[in-house]
């Protein structure tokens, strides 16, 4: 079964949002005349939250409508993969399906929406972060949100937000792969690190990759520049791979220094030493490797 969000990736383009510095979609249905109500399973509001069974038995009437809501969620999957997830973990969550005849929930899901069962937990861990992403303003793919969900598991889903909206205001077209590259450049987010901060660090890679602010070596980079137009040096020949991972790699080194400093550390560990202890202990780790495999051969 092939992707079913991911057809069009690379002609995709964010719909146009407030982001993090506006009121997005919320500011926007307040300021409407005439309020409507959308119908049950076409936005996130109108499916249930997760709940765990009322009972083993029949569905009660609450169930029965949050089961209803639920389904319709999932035929609108095409439309919005947040409110899919959302609506799976819900009935998986109350066991909603149990009186279906289907006692087994990957089993459900297959033979109702013949999606996969890994594809259904992927589904349930990314709704959170493409809620979010629709309270901004923008309209995320769902391809575009699985390459953020490394950075909500080790940052919080918070950082996850911040990383797509800074790279989505460039203004051009976001794809999974340039928002991938992104991510990878990334140096550790710290769980506390307000939006803005994370803003910061995402345009601060994006512009050390390269003097004119694009992504070398992308496909799609976020300002909408393709690979072939931007792996060129000055005399027209293109920069051998590893020459540009030296040279992003030294700009993500160059963040680092610029971030971490001796105040820094030392309020850390006032702050809490166990913590600061561990991730000076896994940078010294980082730094080593960097150190073992910059050193050049001894020319004696």
């Amino acid at each position: 079964m092939g992707d079913l969000f991911d057809a069009d990736d690379d002609a995709g383009t964010a719909r146009l949002g407030t982001g993090l510095m506006g009121g997005g979609l919320p500011a926007i249905h307040q300021q409407a005349a005439v309020v409507i109500k959308a119908p049950v399973g076409t936005t996130l509001a109108s499916i249930p939250s997760p709940q765990p069974p009322a009972g083993d038995d029949e569905l009660t009437e609450e169930e029965e409508v949050a089961f209803e809501a639920c389904k319709a969620g999932m035929d609108n999957l095409h439309n919005a993969f947040w409110i899919a997830g959302k609506a799976l973990e819900t009935m998986k969550t109350g066991s909603l399906h149990r009186k279906s005849g289907i006692p087994n929930f990957a089993d459900f899901v297959w033979n109702n929406w013949a999606i996969s069962e890994s594809q259904a937990q992927r589904l349930m861990g990314e709704w959170r972060i493409g809620e979010a992403l629709a309270g901004l303003g923008w309209s995320p793919r769902e391809s575009q949100v699985r390459e953020l969900v490394d950075v909500a598991n080790q940052s919080g889903p918070k950082a996850a937000v911040a990383v797509y909206d800074a790279v989505a205001r460039t203004g051009q077209r976001v794809t999974a792969r340039a928002l991938k590259q992104v991510v990878q450049s990334l140096p550790p987010i710290p769980r506390d690190a307000s939006s803005g901060d994370v803003g910061q660090l995402v345009r601060t890679v994006i512009q050390g990759q390269s003097s004119d602010g694009t992504i070398k070596g992308s496909v799609n980079s976020p300002i909408g520049e393709s690979a072939a137009e931007n792996s060129s040096s000055d005399n027209g020949t293109a920069e051998p791979e590893d020459i540009r991972r030296l040279r992003s790699g030294l700009a993500q080194v160059q963040n680092v220094a610029k971030s971490i400093n001796r105040p820094t550390v030392q309020r850390a560990l006032s702050s809490d030493a166990e913590t600061a202890e561990q991730l000076l202990k896994e940078l010294d780790q980082v730094l080593d490797k960097v150190k073992r495999a910059v050193r050049r051969p001894s020319s004696g």
